[in-house]
């Protein structure tokens, strides 16, 4: 029964559109996908991937027991080893057996060989094929094997899969194996039949009624009418829909899918929700599989690569005019020791239906600080602050709430021991590099909205930028924000759009350290480096065309046709960030001297000989030997910090102060001598 089948699904008509042929996990998640799997998958297995090595070993070798019709020799094309087109002539059989650790002494029955293969896999490897046959898998358990091929998790209610199925479009197959009252095991595999896609590709697999019924779907908006903010809609629901996810990372070109999960899917946002392309999040909990995710989905710091969870965003309220500029502003924190989100586009298909580009980033959350720091996420506070309004989603916000009290009740113009008592509550130095990119980012939904802090028992509070659709320009309303120049110092100290800047908010934090000499003596020096190194035109132009380089044309045009952007002029190109950029970091600096009354820019080097670093107010500079523009008429304070085993010899100059104060002037140089 099985041969017939066999062979299209085997040899000439089910070709995979590559050149490389391995088979992935079926029935579990593989052990360098997820951490603590239950068990380990030999890829072997898969009689597919033991046919393509048999091949390979012994391209001579045939079968013709057993009842099987095949003869004579392969053709001048080859095997699979050698054959550039990816498909394996149809003339050629192998016999062996099934392990694949040897190759072939005799021939075996190719039927029986195959039923011996199914039973440790249900399904051929998920993948991009020209066409496919499926073949009926084969019962481990003496169970009924029951599939779907719709997006759903199959039930004792799905048929009984007793037939070759031939594929005609992108297909999600899912199998179980129903062994009396259990199901004994289970896969879920994306099979796109002619599909070419230029970039990586993040596969679901859902229920499609909860998913996306025009009534009842989670995607939908269920109510006949419904203005914006139209909270009767589907899409707002308290939800959380069970889901498969397999990631291809080179798209069509991939050899097999490189991870796959089980996990839960939210939509998230706020005015993205009202889009066609909605932005959702992929949670992995234990009530659909335990462990994490263990693969360095991006290239960025690629060992911080175990994750409980992810996003794929829709680019939020800029969908309507660029794919890249909140990651790219982001991005531009890398090395600075504020923490963003990492992020890439990728290709989504639902059920197999494309669904267009997305931003896949890290979830901000408890688990991202376990995924940057290394930290048990049990032991982290992350604290969520909008308005004058606190929440934890991690631990809670008790720690963060002393904070807030200590800052309102001081005065920190005379108090210094109040002041030096926040710089043990919160990385002050971290505060001012981040308060150095908000400012740079020009973001109108800010400081009155998204903003995230984490702390631990031991860690001081460090703060984390996100969501910044309403910088650079952006010319979509915040109410009271001029999108194009408006003083951001002005715009903290009124609290934003919401005016909150008193007990609770967070633009008081600002407010009242800035009465301390100390804290405006580091804040200058530490954004001085700031728009110097990190937040710079050139920096911000090589990040635009590294990630625009990621998104082909094509795939631009693909997306474009299914979402429309009729209401903004979309830039395909990264023109318009980088035409803001050419003229941003003067502003900010002026602004930065109009707030402090400072004096013009003045080159400065700060450097050391021998192995030690010099810190800028507790800084760590970006190079040993590093010369930046700073504001004259701002001291200094720099400590030379001696490697272990080294020791600190004095200052290049003669000067032996450590910590040593200083009043630069243009072209000052400044170098610690560490023995």
């Amino acid at each position: 029964m099985y041969n017939e089948f066999l062979k299209k699904f085997l040899l000439g008509s089910s070709a995979l559109l590559l050149g490389n042929f391995v088979a992935c996990s079926d029935d579990s998640n593989e052990n360098w996908t997820v951490v603590e799997s239950a068990f380990e998958i030999d890829e072997s297995d898969s009689l597919y991937s033991w046919y393509l090595d048999q091949v390979s070993r012994n391209p001579d070798a045939l079968s013709s027991n057993g009842g099987s019709s095949a003869a004579g020799k392969s053709s001048s094309s080859g095997s699979a080893d050698n054959n550039s087109s990816g498909k394996v002539n149809s003339s050629s059989v192998v016999g062996s057996s099934s392990s694949g650790d040897k190759p072939a002494s005799s021939a075996v029955d190719v039927d029986s060989a195959y039923a011996e293969a199914s039973k440790l896999r249900l399904l051929p490897p998920a993948g991009f094929y020209s066409e496919l046959t499926i073949p009926v898998p084969a019962p481990l358990y003496g169970g009924v094997i029951r599939c779907t091929f719709n997006g759903a998790e199959p039930t004792e209610d799905a048929a009984e899969f007793t037939e070759p199925y031939e594929l005609k479009r992108n297909t999600v197959v899912r199998c179980a194996e129903f062994a009396g009252d259990s199901v004994a095991r289970k896969s879920s595999h994306t099979f796109f039949i002619n599909e070419n896609v230029g970039m990586p590709v993040v596969s679901i697999s859902v229920d499609p009624y909860l998913m996306f019924d025009p009534q009842a779907g989670y995607y939908s908006q269920g109510v006949r009418s419904c203005a914006e903010p139209c909270r009767e809609a589907n899409y707002w629901w308290d939800l959380e829909l069970p889901v498969h996810v397999e990631f291809f990372e080179k798209g069509s070109a991939s050899a097999k899918k490189d991870w796959q999960i089980d996990a839960g899917l939210s939509i998230i946002g706020q005015w993205s929700r009202y889009r066609a392309k909605k932005s959702v999040g992929i949670k992995m909990k234990s009530e659909y599989q335990d462990g994490r995710l263990k693969y360095p989905i991006f290239k960025t710091r690629p060992d911080d690569n175990k994750f409980k969870g992810f996003n794929l965003r829709n680019n939020g309220n800029r969908f309507v005019g660029d794919y890249i500029e909140d990651p790219v502003l982001s991005s531009l924190l890398e090395g600075s020791g504020v923490d963003y989100q990492r992020s890439r586009q990728v290709v989504v298909f639902y059920n197999g239906e494309y669904h267009g580009i997305y931003d896949l980033r890290e979830r901000l959350n408890e688990h991202f600080i376990e995924t940057n720091y290394g930290i048990d996420s049990k032991q982290v506070n992350m604290v969520k602050h909008i308005k004058n309004t606190i929440t934890a989603s991690g631990g809670t916000v008790d720690s963060y709430m002393e904070l807030l009290d200590l800052i309102h009740a001081s005065d920190f113009s005379t108090d210094a021991a109040a002041y030096n008592k926040v710089t043990t509550m919160m990385d002050v130095g971290n505060y001012a590099d981040y308060m150095a990119a908000e400012i740079y980012y020009h973001n109108g939904d800010w400081p009155d909205n998204n903003v995230r802090a984490w702390n631990t028992a031991d860690r001081p509070f460090k703060f984390l930028v996100f969501d910044l659709d309403h910088g650079f320009g952006w010319d979509w309303a915040v109410s009271g924000f001029e999108y194009m120049n408006h003083n951001m110092f002005s715009w903290i100290r009124s609290g934003g759009t919401n005016k909150c800047n008193g007990q609770y908010c967070f633009a008081e934090i600002y407010i009242k350290l800035s009465q301390n000499a100390d804290f405006r003596r580091l804040f200058v020096n530490h954004s001085a480096v700031m728009l110097d190194y990190y937040l710079t035109y050139q920096r911000l132009a090589e990040a635009t065309d590294l990630m625009t380089s990621t998104i082909p044309e094509s795939e631009m045009a693909r997306d474009m046709q299914k979402y429309p952007r009729y209401e903004h002029s979309f830039d395909m190109t990264g023109a318009t960030l980088k035409s803001y950029a050419s003229t941003r970091t003067a502003r900010v600096r002026n602004e930065y001297r109009t707030e402090f009354g400072l004096g013009e820019d003045i080159a400065v080097t700060i450097a050391s000989q021998g192995i030690g670093d010099v810190l800028l107010d507790g800084m760590k500079l970006p190079n040993k030997n590093y010369t930046g523009n700073f504001f004259a008429g701002n001291p200094m304070l720099l400590t030379a910090v001696p490697a272990e085993g080294r020791v600190f010899a004095g200052w290049l100059d003669g000067n032996t102060e450590n910590p040593r104060p200083v009043l630069p002037e243009n072209g000052d140089s400044f170098v610690a001598v560490f023995k």
